[in-house]
């Protein structure tokens, strides 16, 4: 897969090249209002392969963060079972150390038969 993708990137980077240096014709392009002229439309296909770059990279690093809030999340949501389990377990131990230690009382308040 690792492979793949690398094949992918070198074919993708020498297609942008190919588009950038095939299009040496003038134009004029405007965006946000702003106007250029004589701006080739290699040029423009390069602005936007890097506008989608940076897009992708802030996809990723989005989706990476919620990946990792998640991971997080249900590592607290274990360790809070996990408490929860330890704490019922003391429970019953305790319950269980009370009731020894009331029929120790008893034997100990009732005098020696003889």
């Amino acid at each position: 897969m690792v492979a793949l993708g690398l094949v992918m990137l070198v074919l993708a980077a020498l297609l942008t090249l190919g588009i950038v240096f095939s299009n040496t014709d003038p134009s004029n392009a405007a965006a946000f209002g702003v106007s250029l002229s004589n701006v080739s439309i290699g040029g423009l296909f390069l602005v936007g392969v890097i506008t989608g770059a940076i897009a992708m990279l802030g996809l990723t690093v989005m989706l990476g963060g919620s990946v990792r809030r998640r991971h997080k999340r249900v590592q607290a949501k274990q360790e809070v079972r996990t408490a929860h389990g330890e704490a019922d377990a003391l429970a019953q131990e305790n319950a269980r150390l009370a009731g020894q230690l009331q029929e120790q009382g008893r034997s100990d308040r009732q005098p020696p038969t003889r």
